[in-house]
């Protein structure tokens, strides 16, 4: 579960080959919809609206494509 201001990547697999940009290095959330998704296992997930680093530019997605970023590429 994310809070806005967290810094994010995209996990390094499982991920739709879609969503990958190389200009997609780190984001900052700033947006959440909480409890907007029911994953497999039976959990409600968030949406969550991030500004991705250095592309300037905001996509919607469910929380599970992120974990956190330390700052370090």
């Amino acid at each position: 579960m994310f809070s806005i201001g967290d810094m994010v990547r995209f996990k390094p697999s499982g991920i739709v080959r879609s969503r990958y940009n190389p200009l997609k290095k780190f984001g900052i959330v700033i947006k959440i919809e909480r409890d907007m998704f029911h994953s497999y296992d039976g959990k409600r997930d968030d949406m969550v609206e991030v500004m991705w680093f250095p592309w300037h530019k905001t996509e919607r997605l469910m929380e599970f494509y992120l974990e956190p970023a330390d700052g370090e590429e």
